[in-house]
């Protein structure tokens, strides 16, 4: 009696770490203008509070850029491994996520690297087809699973072990960038941080930790254009608000004017780069 006592614990003990142990799982559906998958991750990230490891194809979405450089600026530890030429992508992020001095890898082109995956205070894993892109908010069908374990789960263990062993081979591999600037990343600590199109309003923010001068920089929406003023200076951390009472005063509709429903809006250098750009609607 007392071995059979002693087997029933046994299995109640094992059983009650198999439970202990398991994952939830969450599914999302997108489809082409639809965007839960997008503001799933937004809050996923939003609410990191250890470490972010992100693994991706590709990486031009300005809201994620921009909530993943949140995530290193209030103190989470960002690596990000992005694929070949995504340092050098129109409207990709790298820029920006090394002006936030986030760890970046760029993978060299022998290979392609095709991975969509991220991992939260190595506990919550979010994979799938969805790419981090502005063309997957527009034009695709999509899907993504947010992963949640409990510390020290093998689901959650097994994606960190292998961004790890990426991490490791890739930063020493020929061909390889690790946390280097483009040669204009000095001008991306600059970034369009809210656009209001119903208020006619946009703000910029300098993310980096010193003032910085845009002076001859332009907004432009392909339409109309400002260009900002001789010693027009930025203070680091400190959105600076612009409104059509400056960029567009007689509301000439040939000027800088934001459509309500679907537009877009860039941020450009006096010798035409585009540096950053938010595009809403349809």
């Amino acid at each position: 009696m007392r071995k059979l006592m002693l087997s029933v614990a046994l299995v109640v003990m094992v059983a009650g770490s198999a439970v202990a142990q398991t994952c939830s799982v969450q599914t999302y559906f997108d489809s082409p203008g639809k965007s839960t998958i997008k503001s799933m991750i937004v809050q996923a990230i939003d609410g990191a509070r250890t470490s972010l490891d992100i693994a991706l194809h590709s990486f031009t979405d300005d809201q994620l850029g921009d909530t993943v450089a949140r995530a290193a600026r209030r103190g989470v530890s960002v690596r990000v491994i992005l694929s070949a030429g995504q340092d050098k992508v129109l409207g990709g992020e790298y820029d920006k996520l090394v002006a936030a001095n986030v760890e970046v890898v760029v993978v060299g082109a022998q290979a392609l690297f095709n991975h969509r995956f991220a991992v939260i205070d190595e506990r919550i894993v979010i994979t799938g087809s969805y790419d981090w892109s502005d063309y997957s908010n527009k034009s695709r069908y999509d899907d993504v699973l947010f992963i949640s374990c409990p510390t020290g789960s093998s689901t959650a263990q097994q994606f960190t072990a292998e961004f790890e062993r990426l991490w490791q081979k890739l930063s020493v591999e020929a061909g390889t960038i690790v946390n280097e600037p483009s040669s204009s990343s000095g001008v991306q600590a600059v970034i369009i941080y809210a656009v209001d199109p119903a208020g006619e309003c946009i703000q910029l923010l300098d993310i980096s930790s010193a003032l910085i001068d845009i002076s001859g920089w332009r907004l432009s929406d392909l339409e109309g254009s400002y260009a900002f003023p001789s010693d027009t200076v930025l203070k680091p951390n400190e959105p600076y608000k612009i409104c059509i009472a400056t960029y567009n005063p007689t509301h000439d509709p040939h000027g800088l004017y934001l459509n309500d429903d679907h537009d877009e809006v860039f941020l450009i250098t006096p010798d035409g780069k585009i540096i950053d750009e938010r595009v809403w609607g349809d």
